[in-house]
């Protein structure tokens, strides 16, 4: 479709799995992709989705599955690391969430959200949002 096209092809809901992301490049399949961060499997795949369609010059638009404030945080951080003339956009879902679990210390600048400066995600767990845990670990 995407040579018979004038449009740009991005792919969103589809482009979930290492194996999704090297299909739509090695097949020209797509302009660009919608990067879900939930979807692709956390951070650290999603950060490998992001080296994938940056290493074929596609577009990416850094989103999630509107989970959370903490998933906001994610989706701030990564779209930082994409280049600009890459960056399609950052989904802000800050507003779409009800109930905040976290502040996130984000500046918004010149209609674009900078990651905070602070360590790890940069935010601020509100514990009693988020209840007792269900199962607790210890090194």
């Amino acid at each position: 479709m995407r040579q018979r096209c004038d449009a740009p092809i991005i792919i969103d809901e589809l482009a979930q799995q290492d194996q999704d992301i090297t299909q739509i490049v090695s097949q020209d399949i797509a302009d660009g992709v919608g990067l879900k961060i939930s979807k692709a499997g956390g951070l650290t795949r999603g950060h490998r989705h992001r080296d994938i369609c940056r290493s074929a010059s596609l577009t990416i638009s850094v989103q999630d599955t509107v989970g959370s404030a903490i998933a906001f945080a994610g989706i701030v951080h990564l779209g930082a690391t994409v280049p600009e003339r890459y960056l399609r956009c950052i989904l802000d879902c800050w507003d779409m969430v009800t109930l905040k679990t976290t502040e996130l210390g984000a500046p918004v600048e010149h209609g674009g959200v900078l990651p905070p400066k602070a360590p790890g995600l940069g935010i601020t767990v509100d514990r009693s949002v988020l209840g007792e845990p269900t199962v607790s670990w210890q090194i």
